[in-house]
């Protein structure tokens, strides 16, 4: 007991010695700033989250504090270290978005903007150490300015959190989709997204390649492709946001990547009415994606759906290393392969209830894991992401392990199955002329077992695919969104 009191004599000492308040401000400071997020979004901050990141964060800042009084047996002085410390990484996304903003990685072609923020942090922290550990000053006006400025940015930030506006991003239907007893039928339906796969017409535009084998195969087998399928949107979250709630979206294009709208998306899509409603009419769910969806966790962490996903985690330094590491090491070459694995075994397997299979595949999407024979390639090769070649590579793997699950599928002794196979977008790296035909053209694909597409058009757009499965199988009568 004695113990644990002379600690905490130290780091809040009395008897008319200066309050070290700063560290504490900027912690807080960080916290509230990142909840203003979820804020803006229109969301409940909740209770977990935050008090949880807190407890971490003031935890590792006490250890760091007190390996910085062995460095610089100073109170002041190893409080404004910590400081500099907490700014640096709990900070570290708004470093580098400063970084881009003023295109400093354009001046500097030889490196990107992490390394940059890095080598920048480092240097100013080594000098800051040199000058603290050089002077004979006490620091106490220092201290009393730092406590000062950080008190009024976060009195600032929390009056600033209370006039708050809430995202412009919205659904511009809400659909709600009640249970019904006149199904026409209830067959499986397998919904294959392939991430980033341009169009026929994309692709003939842009590469000249006509993707034959996968119009033989679908020809075959009955399948309805149209040639100029479209998506509405460009962003993943945001495409999959409309196909599943059946909608179009309002949003500012001025907050396209904010992460009040990323959070709001991630919101629809786990609580979207299309998956609710196979829900209470008996199906059950199989969720091989990055998302949470109703009840159901997600599949796998996505390397670029990380930066948008924990609020907390993903603005600090940690969170960026762990992009990086993820984006190195986390094997999405192992883990879409695996995918289109487990949807073959599901088909195989028996069961009362019929299944709804939503299968999200990183690819043809860099990074280009693979060449057209699937061979296995290097993190060097695979992030090239604006090589045209390498996509399209990709894309003939992708065919392959396309081809080989639907096979499976169509020719077991099972029952038919209804099978969706799209894109959310096409390839996005062009910047010709036809930039917007190449983002916005995507496969589009269907298989009914009766072959009956007459609610079908050439130009299909996949924002309506829940509309046609319903009005087709469930009795609905929802009008397509041209």
């Amino acid at each position: 007991m004695e113990r644990t009191q002379n600690i905490f004599s130290k780091v809040f000492p009395a008897g008319g010695q200066e309050i070290i308040a700063h560290p504490l401000n900027i912690i807080l400071l960080f916290l509230i700033n990142t909840s203003t997020q979820k804020i803006k979004a229109g969301l409940s901050i909740g209770f977990t989250e935050p008090v949880f990141s807190f407890l971490i964060i003031f935890i590792a800042s006490l250890i760091t504090y007190f390996l910085f009084r062995r460095l610089i047996n100073e109170r002041i002085k190893a409080a404004i270290l910590l400081s500099y410390t907490l700014l640096i990484t709990l900070f570290f996304r708004d470093i580098v978005e400063f970084i881009i903003y003023f295109k400093i990685p354009e001046l500097i072609s030889f490196t990107g903007e992490y390394f940059i923020a890095i080598i920048f942090s480092l240097i100013l922290f080594a000098l800051l150490i040199k000058w603290l550990a050089s002077t004979n000053r006490r620091l106490a006006k220092l201290n009393t300015y730092l406590n000062l400025v950080t008190t009024i940015f976060l009195a600032v930030e929390i009056i600033g959190c209370s006039f708050s506006n809430v995202s412009k991003l919205k659904l511009k239907e809400r659909i709600e989709l009640n249970t019904s007893t006149d199904a026409i039928e209830n067959p499986d339906i397998y919904f294959i997204l392939l991430d980033g796969y341009t169009g026929f017409s994309g692709l003939k535009k842009l590469w000249d390649y006509d993707n034959n084998e996968l119009k033989k195969f679908f020809a075959e087998n009955n399948f309805f492709f149209p040639q100029n399928g479209r998506c509405v949107y460009n962003v993943t979250n945001y495409s999959m946001a409309s196909t599943f709630n059946m909608t179009e979206l309002i949003y500012s294009r001025d907050d396209l990547y904010s992460k009040g709208n990323y959070l709001l998306l991630a919101h629809f899509i786990k609580h979207n009415p299309a998956v609710k409603f196979l829900y209470k009419s008996g199906y059950n769910f199989y969720n091989f994606s990055f998302w949470d969806i109703n009840d159901k966790n997600k599949f796998y962490e996505d390397i670029y759906f990380l930066r948008r996903g924990n609020i907390y985690q993903a603005r600090t330094l940690y969170g960026h290393l762990y992009e990086i590491y993820n984006e190195k090491f986390a094997d999405m070459a192992e883990i879409n392969p695996e995918i289109f694995n487990r949807v073959k075994e599901i088909h195989q397997s028996s069961g009362d209830k019929p299944k709804f299979i939503y299968a999200h595949i990183t690819m043809p999407h860099p990074p280009y894991y693979f060449d057209a024979d699937g061979n296995r390639k290097d993190y060097a090769y695979s992030g090239d992401q604006k090589d045209k070649h390498k996509y399209l590579e990709q894309l003939k793997y992708t065919n392959k392990l396309l081809i080989n699950t639907l096979s499976s599928i169509l020719n077991s002794d099972k029952p038919k199955p209804v099978i969706i196979v799209q894109g959310d977008h096409g390839f996005r790296s062009y910047e010709g002329k036809d930039k917007r035909d190449i983002e916005y053209s995507v496969l589009n694909c269907f298989y009914f077992p009766d072959k009956d597409y007459s609610m079908m058009n050439d130009s299909l757009k996949t924002i309506n695919t829940f509309r046609i499965i319903f009005n087709k199988y469930f009795n609905r009568n929802f009008e397509l969104i041209n």
